[in-house]
């Protein structure tokens, strides 16, 4: 199963490469809008475009600058090098409204043409960057792969004319150096409900099992089952953790529960997969169903919410292979968010019980004796709203992408300024539900899949840039 994956190049600037077969040549880059075509004239307007390349050995850096339509003089570099590429658009006041950033690597002696794009994009909302992935799916995972491209498989597919019989078990992908998608020509040996990624290799999870596939060489084999797990089903649909040692946790503790019509969910189980790709299982001492995770550097991974019975709070420590609890008070809410706020600290962000909103709450997850969350008043999502993903942005806020209680939520968007006790939504570009949402190779946060109101795939990527 190979991804024959579509190169868009769009139609510049000026690149000199040295050391091309042929002799030097000139490559064009040109800085895009995406579908948000006025973006660079909104107010205020762009009045300067900077762009700067750097080699991935970091001992290349070359800048230009000019007004929007100008051209950029690179000068000469190497060709046979690869470059990641930086893009800054000012007003008139010097203020940065416009970011944009390729994905690493980019290795100009191989740029079919002579146009290299840049996607850039208005700082502080979401954007559409061009083309569009070939099908959407509803409720599926996503990833990030190869440093490149950001992926769609399983889950179930839109309607409408653009998705008819799409396979669940076939991978849809979005290429963040082409700014186009494609579908892969053969099928996943399962339709997926959890990932995780290694480089080129991806583990999909189903109820049914787990399977290995080289994406590049399209080969795949059945992972065994590690001691402790009675089948693959205790933990798929769990949302995927990175810890920064290399591992990644796959908790069937963040599936969704009774609140989300989904009764009979609750997962004690952690797939725990090594850096290497060995599989292990961590045990949670309290079944849990919506619960909020995230990893903290210096901790562990902490698992949160989710149980009416079992402490508030449970950490898995380095080398551990169960749980701790901590003594915080039961919490039965379930679709939280977790992020970093700051040291030792993180907050959980929307949720659900009995039907309404749960305020956002600050958490010490370090704490040994007479812990408590602390309810942080003005900050709570202004919905009930499941299923969040929390992504921790610069100065300590915090963005919570989920879906709105009731069967066709639809997917929002917020940020939370734990400090400043302030939220405000940010709503995407083409209302959807059903999206999944993926920290993305080149620093932005991406948005994929779901359908439109009208059940119509949303095929477009949406992303927001978090500097």
């Amino acid at each position: 199963m190979k991804i024959p994956l579509l190169g868009r190049f769009l139609p510049a600037l000026g690149l000199s490469l040295l050391g091309c077969a042929e002799g030097p040549r000139t490559l064009t880059v040109e800085v895009v809008p995406g579908h948000e075509a006025t973006a660079f004239q909104e107010d205020p307007p762009v009045a300067r475009i900077e762009v700067t390349a750097t080699a991935a050995e970091g001992d290349v850096t070359v800048s230009a600058a000019a007004a929007p339509g100008g051209e950029l003089d690179f000068g000469e570099i190497p060709a046979e090098r690869a470059y990641t590429f930086d893009v800054r658009g000012l007003d008139a006041g010097g203020a940065i409204v416009v970011r944009g950033r390729s994905a690493a690597g980019i290795y100009l002696a191989a740029v079919t043409g002579d146009v290299l794009p840049l996607f850039a994009q208005r700082t502080g909302r979401w954007a559409r960057p061009p083309g569009e992935l070939a099908a959407s799916r509803v409720g599926a995972p996503g990833a990030a792969l190869a440093e490149r491209y950001l992926i769609l498989t399983g889950g179930a597919a839109a309607e409408g004319a653009a998705a008819g019989g799409v396979d669940p078990a076939r991978l849809d992908a979005y290429d963040l150096a082409a700014w186009g998608g494609s579908a892969s020509s053969g099928a996943l040996p399962r339709a997926a409900r959890s990932l995780v990624v290694r480089g080129d290799l991806l583990l999909t999870l189903d109820g049914e099992g787990a399977s290995w596939t080289d994406v590049a060489a399209g080969q795949s084999a059945e992972a065994s089952l590690p001691e402790g797990l009675g089948s693959f089903a205790e933990v798929a649909g769990g949302r995927t953790v990175e810890a920064s040692d290399g591992r990644s946790f796959v908790v069937g503790a963040t599936r969704a529960g009774a609140a989300a019509g989904a009764a009979g969910a609750p997962s004690d189980k952690v797939l725990v997969v090594g850096e290497d790709g060995a599989l292990s299982v961590a045990k949670l001492r309290h079944a849990r169903a919506g619960a909020a995770a995230v990893w903290v550097e210096g901790l562990g991974l902490v698992v949160a919410g989710g149980s009416a019975d079992g402490e508030g709070l449970e950490l898995l420590g380095d080398g551990a292979t169960e749980f701790s609890p901590r003594p915080f008070p039961p919490d039965a809410s379930e679709g939280a968010g977790a992020a970093i706020t700051g040291p030792g600290e993180i907050a959980l962000v929307g949720g659900v019980q009995g039907g309404a909103a749960v305020p956002t709450r600050r958490i010490a997850p370090g704490c040994a004796a007479t812990c408590a969350a602390v309810e942080v008043e003005g900050a709570a999502l202004t919905a009930a709203i499941g299923g969040v993903a929390a992504f921790a942005l610069p100065g300590g806020r915090i963005l919570a992408v989920g879906s709105e209680a009731g069967e066709d939520g639809l997917t929002r968007s917020f940020i939370v300024d734990v400090a400043a006790a302030q939220v405000e939504e940010l709503p995407l570009r083409e209302p959807r539900r059903g999206a999944a949402v993926v920290p993305a190779p080149n620093g932005t946060l991406a948005v994929l899949g779901g359908v439109h109101a009208d059940r119509t795939p949303a095929l477009t990527i949406e992303t927001f840039f978090p500097e």
